[in-house]
């Protein structure tokens, strides 16, 4: 890339992360939710590099700022991101379909891959059941968690057949069989529309088979799925740890020490965070995991101690060291969780 073009890209980018902290507040308040920021996103051509073969680091990069601002549009990014590149492994029809609409972010990509990921870690099977209709499924059962679904969203998840193969299919969340459960109140990302959904005999047709390999499938998208989510961390630790060093005062002296180690280790995890997502296919799922981990831990750490010597202030809805608090809460739960990164980091150690 030339340096004119990473110049305005550049440029580009820092006036869509302006937009989106122009939003934040109202979007941490449920005021708004994140279909405009993705759309600007798309609109500005963000999200192309989804689509190429050495995306990533740009990727990685997006999410990464988007998450200093906003880890709301940062979450919904990802997602948007994880199911573009998904599709554009399908059929030529799908792609035709849908690609454009979510590449400029007029419509708007969910990955429903949780359990995917959780089957072939060995951790239970996927619940959504499909049987043979002619050469494409009808699929039935459940989705405990996914975020971007909105009306006219573009759902991406897995589903196994009596056969013993398990798919990966895209419906659209309009379909008639397609019921989203109404929203729960949540800590934070309220404004990512996380819920529930329902699958009843919804008709899948052969070009809407992305894959008939699942644990390929899982291994192909894995490195980016991760990368991209420890980019959002790592974009957390950095709005955090800038808040941190922001105070002032007799108070503040004693964490100084506190606040250069988690600088250190927030600088580590975004080193290795951007030299992996340039080189991904030389990484191993071990290393990428505790990556993960490390991202997700340094961020938590961070956000606590920016609420520690924000005081009383910090304890405030509206104030951005309360909002990163709470965000930073969701990591680690967030699918993969903390939970099962560290059973699946065990079997390599």
């Amino acid at each position: 890339m030339t340096t004119a073009l990473t110049d305005n890209r550049a440029a580009v980018l820092a006036a869509a992360v302006q937009a989106i902290a122009a939003r934040a507040t109202a979007l941490d308040e449920n005021a708004t939710d994140v279909r405009t920021d993705l759309a600007g996103l798309g609109a500005a051509g963000l999200f192309d590099a989804a689509l190429t073969g050495t995306g990533l680091p740009e990727i990685v990069g997006l999410i990464d700022e988007i998450a200093t601002e906003s880890l709301s549009v940062a979450f919904s990014s990802w997602a948007h991101v994880m199911a573009l590149t998904y599709l554009a492994q399908g059929s030529p029809r799908l792609r035709e379909t849908h690609l454009d609409a979510l590449r400029g972010g007029t419509r708007i990509g969910v990955t429903a891959m949780a359990t995917g990921l959780k089957q072939v870690a060995g951790l239970g099977q996927v619940p959504v059941l499909a049987r043979r209709n002619g050469d494409g499924l009808t699929i039935s059962g459940p989705i405990r968690w996914a975020s971007n679904l909105f009306d006219d969203a573009v759902i991406v998840l897995p589903a196994r057949d009596d056969a013993g193969i398990s798919h990966v299919v895209a419906i659209e969340a309009d379909t008639p069989g397609v019921t989203v459960d109404p929203p729960p109140t949540l800590m934070a990302l309220n404004a990512t529309a996380s819920s529930s959904l329902r699958i009843d005999d919804v008709d899948v047709g052969p070009d809407q088979i992305i894959s008939t390999d699942l644990a390929g499938f899982v291994a192909g998208i894995r490195p980016a799925f991760l990368l991209a989510q420890t980019a959002f961390c790592v974009g957390v630790t950095r709005a955090a740890l800038a808040g941190a060093a922001r105070a002032a005062g007799v108070l503040a002296d004693p964490f100084t020490e506190d606040l250069a180690a988690l600088d250190e280790r927030g600088s580590n995890v975004r080193h290795w965070l951007y030299a992996f997502a340039h080189d991904p296919s030389g990484v191993g799922i071990a290393e990428l995991i505790r990556l993960r981990l490390d991202g997700a831990g340094v961020a938590l750490a961070a956000t606590r101690l920016e609420s520690t010597l924000a005081g009383g202030a910090g304890y405030a809805r509206g104030n951005g060291a309360n909002r990163r608090f709470r965000e930073a809460a969701f990591l680690p739960v967030q699918s993969p969780s903390e939970g099962q990164l560290r059973w699946e980091l065990s079997r390599y150690e």
